[in-house]
């Protein structure tokens, strides 16, 4: 189980700050349930591999606070849905990306994922408050 996340762009949504995510999954589904965890952790050549690839970006302190809301902000997968299922502790590593065959069955826990679910991609929008 595997998703690769790929840092886009900052931004503001609806007054906290937010910044864009890239998922794309690679191997099998992870469990079902869960789903695959992601790691939000920001990537630091050599110290986070399978984190948030942008060692140029300005977003690792903004990732230091709790995040208020991560949600699937579009998504390409053939027909396939995806929800969010935040771990307990929500933690930058214990967030679940759950996937969900065309017609709304979960994928079962390790599973193939599809040529189409393979070759697409899901956009997350992780938002963080302003003031804390």
């Amino acid at each position: 189980m595997a998703v690769a996340l790929a840092f886009l762009k900052q931004t503001e949504f609806n007054n906290p700050g937010a910044f864009l995510v890239r998922a794309t999954l690679t191997g099998n589904y992870g469990t079902n349930g869960v789903g695959d965890l992601l790691n939000l952790a920001p990537y630091q050549v050599g110290t986070n591999p399978g984190g948030i690839t942008d060692p140029n970006s300005t977003y690792d302190e903004i990732l230091g606070t709790p995040t208020s809301a991560i949600g699937p902000f579009n998504t390409n997968l053939g027909g396939s849905t995806v929800a969010i299922k935040p771990g307990s502790p929500v933690t930058l590593t214990n967030v679940g990306l759950q996937v969900f065959e065309p017609g709304g069955a979960e994928k079962a826990t390790g599973a193939a994922y599809t040529a189409a679910e393979l070759a697409g991609y899901v956009d997350l929008i992780i938002e963080i408050p302003k003031y804390q």
